[in-house]
């Protein structure tokens, strides 16, 4: 950790809603984001901000995370800086005969300076928290097969792969099939 900063790791508020899609783009810009591969489409990915910030007002099914590095004692002149993030939607899902609710842990991101200090497991560990206080014991989560955050969330927390998602956009559909 940097010596003269404090990580604190809390619950999000709604008003740091627009700083997290914030560096979200940046993100996807300068990371590459693994994430970014399967939100191609930036139709797609605008109405996925929207929709979490409505299913936040609407009903509190986010569970966001952040990241916070504080200044110390000695420093006291820089402001709190924003490292990270992590959050899971709270979703119902209907089968045949009985409807679950169940989390997707969706996000995880740290600023490259701060990576491999503890701040990814740190906000990890405090989603699944509260995903387990909220008696939910069913946690997803979609990652490309070639990322490497795959194996971080194999080792440190025990996912495993379970099944094969599969994506098609729509404008990418070939002529010959489509319909009239």
């Amino acid at each position: 950790m940097d010596a003269h900063r404090e990580v604190i790791i809390r619950r999000m508020t709604i008003e740091e809603l627009d700083d997290i899609q914030k560096l979200y783009a940046e993100q996807v810009a300068s990371d590459g984001d693994p994430l970014a591969k399967l939100r191609v489409n930036p139709k797609q990915h605008a109405w996925e901000m929207r929709r979490i910030r409505q299913q936040w007002l609407a009903s509190q099914k986010y569970l966001p995370y952040v990241a916070v590095a504080h200044p110390t004692e000695d420093t006291p002149d820089q402001p709190p800086q924003l490292i990270g993030y992590a959050a899971a939607i709270i979703e119902q899902q209907a089968h045949l005969f009985e409807v679950e609710t169940v989390a997707n842990l969706g996000e995880l991101w740290v600023t490259p300076s701060w990576r491999g200090k503890g701040i990814g497991t740190e906000l990890v560990a405090e989603v699944l928290h509260a995903i387990d206080a909220l008696g939910i014991s069913w946690i997803s989560l979609h990652i490309p097969c070639d990322d490497p955050l795959k194996a971080f969330f194999q080792k440190r927390f025990g996912f495993r792969q379970s099944a094969i998602e599969m994506h098609l956009c729509l404008d990418d559909i070939p002529s010959e099939h489509q319909t009239a």
